[in-house]
Order: structure tokens, then sequence, then C-alpha cells
């Protein structure tokens, strides 16, 4: 498994910035935030000026965490709060868990924040001080779909195509949901009859520059190219009349109901292709249907 994840999966949340990285303890609080120890020692958690990370601090902190494998396999998420110093140098200092989520969890957030690269540090009278401040890093849990493999494609195929056979049709309340999902997301009769017209007449459109692309990834011969042109321009021009023979009063209606007769044109176009293919058909899974 891959430990650095995308920085969605383990996201921080900027607290500071809603005042969570003014987060003190009691004996911070004394005094507007100074710990009365010696000059040198001090450290700040209220300064004139805040410390300022160098660069995009999100970005910084999606890049370099890396969900722990163990808490990742065992859906372990959650929030912890780092408390460090940024002394004056800018550097990170004395960092630790003041809020645990899960020990894997905790280890990995102080990890990330004792490797910080140095702030522009908190100014106070025109000094740098000593500062310290909260940052929570939040862990989510986010399943990753696994990658459909071409042999399950192949066996997706078949189940598709004995199903197709059986000629089962959606009861009549999923079509209804169709129905209604239609006209919400794109409007009535007449505008979602012009839309699957057009977009039908713009794919046949572009048939001839598919199957050139194609043919160089595929390494078609002359006959082969034809061919697979012809399935594609059989395919489209067969939806194109089915869409035509619905007529434009209830379209939608109509439409959901023969989803099942489009759904075996395009299982027709794609058997047709792979006996095409035969052995290139993988080439052709690999770079188009992933894709």
């Amino acid at each position: 498994m891959k430990k650095n994840y995308n920085w969605a999966k383990a996201t921080l949340v900027m607290g500071c910035m809603l005042g969570l990285g003014w987060l003190v303890t009691p004996v911070m609080a004394r005094d507007m935030g100074v710990r009365l120890m010696d000059e040198d020692t001090t450290i700040m958690v209220v300064a004139e000026v805040q410390p300022e990370f160098n660069g995009n601090l999100n970005q910084w902190i999606g890049e370099n965490v890396q969900y722990p494998e163990e808490a990742y396999a065992n859906q372990i998420d959650g929030r912890v709060f780092v408390t460090f110093v940024i002394e004056k140098d800018g550097s990170v200092t004395h960092a630790r868990v003041v809020r645990s989520a899960h020990p894997l969890l905790d280890a990995e957030a102080l990890r990330v924040i004792a490797g910080m690269p140095k702030w522009k540090p908190a100014m106070s009278e025109g000094k740098a001080v000593r500062f310290e401040k909260t940052l929570p890093i939040t862990f989510k849990y986010t399943p990753q779909e696994a990658e459909l493999t071409y042999e399950q494609y192949l066996k997706n195929l078949e189940e598709e195509q004995e199903m197709l056979k059986k000629g089962e049709k959606m009861s009549l309340e999923d079509m209804a949901r169709r129905v209604n999902a239609f006209k919400k997301q794109l409007g009535d009769d007449a505008t979602v009859r012009k839309l699957l017209l057009e977009k039908s007449l713009s794919i046949k459109s572009e048939i001839d520059s598919t199957v050139k692309a194609q043919a160089k990834v595929l390494k078609l011969k002359k006959n082969d190219v034809k061919e697979l042109t012809k399935i594609y321009e059989n395919e489209i021009d067969t939806k194109i009349k089915l869409i035509e023979s619905l007529g434009e009063d209830q379209f939608i209606s109509y439409f959901v109901e023969s989803e099942l007769e489009m759904r075996k044109i395009e299982m027709d176009k794609m058997l047709k292709i792979k006996d095409l293919l035969k052995d290139r058909f993988k080439l052709y899974f690999e770079n188009y249907i992933l894709q």
C-alpha cells in the first residue's frame, strides 16, 4: 500500500485561523499568555506579529503526512491536536500531543510537525520571540476503490449479456424515478430529446478522428480500421433511429422504457469490437474502457 496518500485523506484543519492556534493550558494563560521565566526562555502565546509558515501550510502538511498503514487497514481515523514551539530562529521544537486520537495517528502527527521547515518567527517589540502554537491534523479514512481488472470486465460483460437476454425491465417505481431525474436534471421532453439527438450526432461526427487515434495505439491494419469505423457508425445510427422513433410527446417516459434496448445496442457494439480485435481487445480495455 502506498504510504503517501492524497492529502484529501489526511486533511489539515487550520484551526489557527479560527483561534484554535491560540489554544493554551491554564499555565499559559497567565498574564496574557506569557510564561514567567527568564527572558531567554519565555514562550509567548500572544504576540504583536504572529509566526508565519513559509509557503502553503495546508499543502505542505498534505504532501508530508503518511497515513499509517495499520491505522488505514483498520479504518482508524480522527483528529490529533499537536502543540509545538516556534523558536526565535523559526525552527520547530517541543512538539507534543495535547489531544489524542489514536497512538498510531498521534505518532504520525508528531513526526510531521517535528519535521516542519523553519517558520518566520513571532515578533514582539521588534524582536523575535519564542511562540507556542497548537494545530489540529485530521486523518480521514476513505476507502480506495479497487481498479477494474480485464478479467473482471470480461466476466461483467458475460453477466450483462445474459441479463439482457432475459429482457428484465425496470419496475414501474424505478422507471418513475428515472423519468423524474431526467426532468429535474435536463428539462422537459422536447429539451431532452434535442440534447440526446445533438449528442449522438456530435459523436458520429467524431468517429473518424476517434478511430484514427485508436488505430495508432492498437496498431490496426487498414481493413480493421474500416471494420471498427463501421461498428461505431452502426451503433450510433441505430441509437439515433431509436430516439427518433420515440416521438416528441412523453419522450422521456418512452426513452426510459427503451433503455434496455439501448443497452443491447451498446452490448452488440462491444462484442463486435472484442471479436474484431481478439488479443488486442485487452489493450483496448486498458486505453479506452478504463479511461
